[in-house]
């Protein structure tokens, strides 16, 4: 898989664990856009996606989460994760990747776990123990009505998210945008997730 379209797919995935910050309650949840920013300005970017450049318009509702790449003794205890995880038939959770949710969002997105479409699981809940063991690690977590243990392998993609602006959107950066279609074809975003330009792992 190239370098684009990992950062992409992580991104899809992160928006089953960020919806609920961003979508009106009981609105539809509509398909997200992914690609590259052509260019930015203050009210407006230009995303060159698999259809072709597509403009966003943004307001001062929109909110811009930048991710960077983060290790598994970066997640301290109380920090909230949004965690995508494989369940084996024995009903162990292996994690695929972890995103730690910026601190300002807490109580603004889903809580609990669920199946998401392309089967995985994804588990929203505050850390309440990391354990270190010869064979691997596992977190704890805990939220309303559950309690969740998952494995984390070496191979586990571990995001931080941090809450940022429309300001710091520039050309090349790798974006996902959830909004509402207008009538002339652009889209007023609603979130905006982009990758940091810090390396990967």
């Amino acid at each position: 898989m190239t370098r684009r379209n990992f950062v992409l797919a992580v991104s899809v995935v992160m928006a089953g664990a960020m919806l609920a910050a961003t979508a009106p309650v009981g609105a539809a949840p509509a398909a997200p856009i992914t690609g590259t920013i052509v260019s930015a300005t203050p009210d407006t970017i230009v995303l060159n996606t698999a259809q072709g450049n597509k403009t966003i318009k943004t307001t001062a509702k929109t909110t811009v989460i930048e991710q960077s790449p983060a290790k598994l003794s970066d997640i301290k205890k109380g920090e909230w994760l949004g965690v995508d995880a494989k369940k084996s038939a024995t009903g162990t959770l292996t994690a695929v990747s972890i995103h730690i949710f910026p601190a300002q969002s807490t109580g603004k997105f889903r809580t609990g776990q669920w199946t998401m479409t392309s089967g995985d699981t994804m588990t929203n809940a505050q850390v309440t123990q990391t354990v270190s063991q010869v064979s691997g690690h596992t977190i704890s977590l805990a939220y309303e009505g559950g309690m969740a243990k998952i494995l984390v392998p070496s191979s586990a993609k571990i995001y931080r998210l941090v809450r940022s602006s429309v300001t710091a959107l520039k050309p090349q950066m790798h974006a996902m945008v959830r909004g509402q279609p207008n009538a002339d074809g652009t889209v007023t975003a609603a979130a905006i997730t982009v990758e940091t330009m810090t390396a990967m792992h």
